[in-house]
């Protein structure tokens, strides 16, 4: 019962988080890693992000997102990252990104 009680209070703690921002910057060390289109971008650290950022290429919004970071990171200009969650690496899952 004691683990139920538990699962109950981590689950709906989740359920209840609202997505994270981070600090307004440029992007950096974008890229594509591999044939998947797994993407990392860096930022500033925040949350429980370190300063890697994670794009799932099933985002149904993969193909915008990286149209952002690719054009905030060749005209050097800010932007803010939404995120949610973490990966066990600690980088922060993308879930939306915009300019100031």
């Amino acid at each position: 019962m004691k683990k139920f009680i538990l699962f109950l209070l981590v689950f709906s703690f989740s359920a209840l988080a609202e997505p994270l921002t981070t600090p307004a910057g440029v992007p950096k060390n974008f890229h594509v890693y591999d044939l998947h289109g797994n993407t990392f971008v860096d930022l500033a650290a925040h949350g429980c992000s370190s300063a890697r950022y994670y794009l799932s290429p099933t985002h149904p919004k993969y193909d915008a997102i990286v149209s952002v970071l690719l054009a905030a990171q060749t005209s050097n200009k800010k932007i803010v990252i939404r995120f949610e969650d973490c990966t066990p690496q600690d980088q922060g899952k993308i879930i939306g990104v915009y300019y100031l």
